[in-house]
């Protein structure tokens, strides 16, 4: 059976683990592990869309922490602020196997991809924001990516914590080339037009909700709407302009 992350689930449950990880910061050393699931349909043509269990980690330390699918380590530490690098996954996949459209299943497979870059953070009363600047590191075109965030945690009671997020995603040519690109071979051997993408900004929103179990136990679940770029919904392999990621998890504090 074939194996593949949704587009956005992966960051979807990123979004979903950023809670708990808030909740950790004033004890250094918590760690948290559970099962969640992330779905959302693919915008690749006539793509099979599944859902997916996946492991749930969420650890905060002095130095390093882990968040989900994404790994770091501070660099800086001040105050409200800090700086560190990161480590964290594209939650893209093309399988040509996986789609039901014959031109489609004669291009050649997109793999998942890693990105390797800084962080800065800061919060306080009025909410917090996250700016990230990475690289992709795994060969798959070598493109930048940017993204920035604003979430707004609103409890109530002590047992709910509702996180409505905004934000955007600047990605290069190169890596969206690679992910939605179709080359003059490609084209040869399917009957699709060749493209070529071009850099691309698609803007973001959701929600994470933490309901407290009791002292140990929290369900996290989570949403994200994406609005798609032209730079991408343009290209022949796609025939969507947004997505719509879902996850959810139960996770256990040690």
């Amino acid at each position: 059976m074939a194996r593949k992350l949704m587009f956005c689930g992966v960051s979807a449950l990123a979004m979903a683990s950023a809670p708990l990880a808030q909740a950790q910061e004033s004890k250094p050393g918590g760690f948290s592990l559970g099962l969640g699931v992330a779905w959302s349909p693919s915008p690749y043509r006539s793509y099979d869309n599944k859902a997916w269990p996946l492991p749930m980690a969420s650890y905060e330390g002095k130095r390093f922490f882990l968040r989900g699918p994404s790994f770091g380590a501070r660099l800086f530490q001040g105050g409200n602020n800090g700086l560190s690098v990161v480590l964290s996954p594209i939650g893209n996949r093309f399988r040509a196997e996986d789609t039901h459209d014959p031109r489609l299943r004669r291009l050649e497979d997109r793999d998942l991809s890693a990105q390797l870059g800084l962080q800065w953070l800061t919060h306080g009363d009025w909410g917090r924001l996250t700016v990230a600047a990475q690289r992709e590191v795994t060969g798959h075109g070598g493109g930048h990516v940017f993204d920035a965030n604003y979430a707004y945690p609103m409890p109530f009671g002590r047992s709910v914590v509702l996180i409505p997020m905004v934000g955007a995603a600047y990605t290069n040519r190169k890596l969206n080339d690679y992910y939605y690109g179709i080359s003059r071979k490609e084209a040869l051997r399917s009957g699709l037009p060749a493209y070529r993408s071009d850099w691309a900004t698609a803007p973001y929103a959701g929600a994470t909700a933490m309901i407290r179990l009791g002292e140990r136990w929290s369900v996290l679940a989570s949403f994200r709407y994406s609005r798609l770029p032209d730079a991408v919904s343009d290209s022949p392999m796609v025939d969507a302009d947004s997505t719509l990621a879902y996850s959810a998890a139960l996770m256990y504090r040690f």
